[in-house]
């Protein structure tokens, strides 16, 4: 994807394209302004969180035991957590008929409303995807069978969006100030860019209609960016990653055509596991949820904030043996979470609120 020259300050629209069905069209900013506030190495601390295990991703992943009913994962160590199957979703390789929408490996999902939204990333189109948009009150009263035939065309039930590039596609994320849906545009390999490039996703076309990009450099040192993110109630964009095998988080406030990013100045010594798989915000308790494959932290968004006030007790930790894939976790507005997961693509709901 090439961008165009631009001279003025932020940028105009620009057409985006895909190379596979077709065209997208998305106002796209460019940031010329480093987005990132300067830190030093100094002012970064480390915090002990001993409770956290790592757990190594399985190389084949295994599959749900009650494929076509309700299936429950159970903790094994840490605050426990029981999940049950909320919804069985479609596991079709041509949703409407097409081999372009095959709806078999979910990569992120988010409530809006009455919607759930799930970003699809077919293996076949490296770096390309899609959204359905799915009514939570259709999918309530409905098995899976149904939900397979539903996806033969179009329905006021299911709405399968267009194709369009989604990079890795772990990123789908509903930001309630806004009200509207943001993922990142990254690289389908998860390497880094100097570049990077939020993306806004219209929850009625199902395709993006806007997107900033924008470079993050410390003292001229390339910052790369995200492949997970959630909001909080304020409109505040987070995601994690890995560096020297610690979590640093980062905190992003979005504006009309650009966006400021904050590294909160503490880390946290201990990883989950293998892939940062997603991170998800709870209106209820205001904390974040760090998730990778069987294993999942958490800790208070506040207390990131300036110089970052966390202790070793505020993280807690939860760790699973269901040797499954977490995609994506999302909350509702009673506190419980969503675990999307795959083989076969399934949202499980936590039997408690957090």
């Amino acid at each position: 994807m090439k961008f165009g020259r631009f001279t003025v300050g932020f940028a105009a629209a620009i057409l985006l394209g895909t190379s596979v069905v077709g065209t997208v069209d998305a106002a796209t900013y460019v940031q010329r302004s480093n987005a990132l506030s300067q830190y030093s190495g100094a002012s970064l601390r480390l915090l002990n969180n001993p409770q956290t295990q790592f757990v190594k991703a399985s190389s084949n992943y295994g599959w749900s035991p009650n494929s076509s009913g309700r299936t429950t994962i159970k903790s094994v160590h840490g605050t426990h957590w029981t999940l049950k199957t909320k919804y069985l979703l479609p596991n079709t390789h041509m949703a409407l008929g097409k081999s372009s929408r095959d709806v078999t490996n979910p990569q992120a999902a988010a409530f809006s409303g009455k919607y759930l939204f799930v970003l699809y990333a077919p293996h076949q189109f490296h770096g390309k995807g899609f959204v359905v948009r799915y009514n939570r009150g259709t999918l309530d009263h409905m098995s899976l069978t149904k939900a397979q035939d539903s996806l033969t065309k179009q329905n006021s039930g299911m709405k399968v969006g267009p194709m369009f590039n989604v990079g890795h596609g772990q990123s789908l994320a509903y930001n309630k100030k806004q009200h509207s849906i943001w993922m990142w545009r990254d690289r389908a390999d998860m390497k880094p860019t100097a570049w990077s490039t939020l993306q806004r996703i219209s929850m009625s076309s199902l395709k993006p209609n806007k997107a900033i990009k924008f470079h993050m450099t410390n003292h001229g040192a390339m910052v790369p960016a995200g492949h997970d993110l959630t909001f909080d109630n304020a409109g505040n964009a987070y995601w994690w990653g890995i560096s020297s095998g610690h979590v640093k988080i980062y905190k992003g406030r979005l504006g009309s055509r650009s966006i400021h990013v904050r590294l909160a100045k503490q880390q946290l010594r201990k990883q989950t596991g293998t892939h940062q798989q997603a991170m998800g915000y709870n209106p209820h308790n205001g904390r974040l949820y760090l998730v990778s494959d069987d294993s999942i932290q958490t800790l208070p968004a506040r207390k990131l904030n300036g110089r970052g006030t966390l202790r070793p007790s505020d993280i807690k930790y939860t760790r699973f043996n269901s040797h499954r894939e977490f995609e994506s976790m999302i909350f509702d507005g009673s506190g419980h979470a969503l675990l999307l997961s795959n083989r076969n693509p399934e949202l499980l709901r936590s039997l408690k609120s957090y």
